[in-house]
C-alpha cells in the first residue's frame, strides 16, 4: 500500500507514514512529521516554540486495520518550560498515554455493552490496563456532559449499595429522561444536600416533584432546598413496606405452626409459597392459597387482607384520602406489630402518598436503574473504587452512555 494512502488512512495531524513494517498478526508504521509545528509543554500547556531540549519517539496503539493490530511510532520532542524550567515531553492531543484517542473511545464505547474482562479480551489487552484507560475516558467525557448538572423537572432519589457493610451510593433521575443525572457516595440528607448546591438556587425552585422511599433524610433535604416541590411517597415503596409486613407476619406464624406440629399449614407459610403471598395480582394460585389462609391462620390471612385494602386506595382517587384513614385506624387496631408500625408510618407520611393522585410520578425507574446497577456490579464481581463505579453507572444509566448524543 502506498505511503501517501496510509498516511490518509491514519488521518494524523501534523504526521505522514514513512515506514510500514507488517508481521504476523501487527501492522507497525513509523512516522514523521510532515509539518514543524511549535510544541506544547506537557505540563503548563504552552507552547514552547524555541525552546526543543532533545527528540524522541514513543510506541502507541491506534485501532486495528484488517484484523491485525497496528502500532506507530511517534516522534516526540523534550521542551524546557519556560515556567519553571522542568524538562517535559510535549503533549500531543491525539495521544492518550500508550494509545491514541480513538482506540481509547473504543474501550469506553466497548465497556457500555460488556465487561472490562471482554473488552480486553477482544483487543489483547489485560484488566488493568482497559480499567485505566476507561477510567480515564469517563472521566474526560463526564467534564462535558455531566456539568454542570442538568436540573430536572421532574426527579427521583434512590440508593444502592455498592459494597458490604452499608456502603451505598446516592442516584438522581430525571424522570422524563430517563436517565441518572447526578450520583455520590453515601446517602441521605447530607448526600442530598451536595445535588441540590450543585444545581443552585434558581434550579432547585424550577423542581416541580420529587419521587421517593419517605427517608427522613431525603425528606428535610427536599423540603430545605426545594421547597416548592412535591413530594411523592410512590407506591413502588409502599408496596415493599406492605409486602415487607405481611412477610414479616408469615414467619412469625410459621415459626409458631412448627413449634405446634401443624404441617399443612407450615406447608402453606413456607418460604417456597413466599412469592405467591408476594404478588400483587390475585393469581388463581393467590387465591387458593387466601381461602386456604381463612380456615388455618387468621392473622396471616388478615395481614393479606391489609395488604390488598391499602393496594384498592390508588383505584379512586375521590375516597382515598378518607380510605387511607380508615386503613390506619384498622392497621393500629390489628395487634399485629408490624402493621401496627406500618400504621403509624403511614400516618405520618399520609400526606405524601396522596400527592401521588396529585403528580403520578414513582421511583420505578430508579428501581429499574438499580436492578441495573446491581447486574452491572455482578458482572464486574464488584467495584474497589468508587468514583470509577460512579462513572459506570453514568455510563450505562445515564449520560455518559456512547447512545447518548452530545
Amino acid at each position: 500500500m502506498h505511503l501517501d494512502t496510509i498516511t490518509k488512512l491514519l488521518d494524523i495531524p501534523n504526521h505522514k507514514a514513512a515506514i510500514v513494517v507488517v508481521a504476523d498478526q501487527r501492522i507497525h508504521v513509523i512516522l514523521e512529521r510532515s509539518e514543524e509545528t511549535p510544541p506544547v509543554c506537557s505540563g503548563c500547556g504552552k507552547c514552547h516554540g524555541t525552546s526543543i531540549h532533545s527528540r524522541d519517539s514513543v510506541v502507541i496503539e491506534d485501532l486495528g486495520i484488517a484484523g491485525k493490530r497496528v502500532f506507530l511510532t511517534v516522534p516526540k520532542r523534550k521542551v524546557r518550560c519556560i515556567e519553571d524550567g522542568t524538562i517535559r515531553v510535549e503533549e500531543l492531543p491525539w495521544i492518550k498515554g500508550r494509545f491514541t484517542d480513538r482506540f481509547a473511545a473504543q474501550i469506553y464505547r466497548l465497556t457500555s455493552i460488556t465487561t472490562n474482562q471482554e473488552a480486553g479480551w477482544y483487543l489483547g489487552l489485560d484488566d488493568e490496563t482497559v480499567y485505566r484507560i476507561d477510567k480515564g475516558k469517563l472521566g474526560e467525557i463526564a467534564l462535558e456532559r455531566l456539568y454542570p448538572v442538568p436540573a430536572p423537572k421532574q426527579m427521583s432519589v434512590d440508593e444502592v449499595a455498592w459494597q458490604k457493610w452499608h456502603k451505598y451510593v446516592t442516584n438522581v433521575v430525571d424522570v422524563e429522561q430517563r436517565k441518572v443525572i447526578w450520583n455520590h457516595n453515601g446517602r441521605g440528607k447530607v448526600t442530598l444536600d451536595k445535588f441540590f448546591r450543585s444545581l443552585g438556587k434558581e434550579n432547585c425552585e424550577k423542581i416541580e416533584a420529587v419521587a421517593s422511599d419517605g427517608a427522613k433524610g431525603y425528606l428535610s433535604s427536599i423540603k430545605q432546598y426545594a421547597s416548592n416541590a412535591l413530594v411523592v411517597l410512590d407506591h413502588f415503596h409502599v408496596k415493599k413496606y406492605l409486602n415487607d409486613a405481611v412477610d414479616t407476619v408469615r414467619k412469625e406464624e410459621l415459626k409458631r405452626a412448627r413449634q405446634q406440629n401443624n404441617g399443612e399449614l407450615s406447608e402453606i407459610l413456607h418460604c417456597n409459597k413466599r412469592f405467591i403471598l408476594m404478588q400483587n395480582k390475585v393469581s388463581s394460585k393467590k387465591q387458593n392459597l387466601l381461602e386456604r389462609l381463612a380456615s388455618l391462620n387468621e392473622r396471616v390471612y388478615q395481614a393479606m387482607l391489609l395488604k390488598e385494602q391499602f393496594l384498592s386506595i390508588y383505584t379512586d382517587p375521590q375516597t382515598a384520602r378518607r380510605n387511607l384513614k380508615e386503613w390506619i385506624i384498622a392497621a393500629i387496631k390489628s395487634k399485629m406489630p408490624a402493621f401496627v408500625e406500618l400504621g403509624y408510618k403511614f400516618f405520618r407520611k399520609r400526606h405524601y402518598v396522596l400527592n401521588y393522585f396529585l403528580c403520578k410520578i414513582t421511583t420505578a425507574i430508579s428501581e429499574g436503574i438499580n436492578n441495573k446497577i446491581k447486574r452491572l456490579s455482578r458482572m464486574a464481581y464488584g467495584y474497589k473504587n468508587v468514583h470509577y463505579f460512579l462513572l459506570k453507572i453514568h455510563q450505562h444509566c445515564g449520560l455518559l452512555n456512547p447512545r447518548v448524543s452530545t
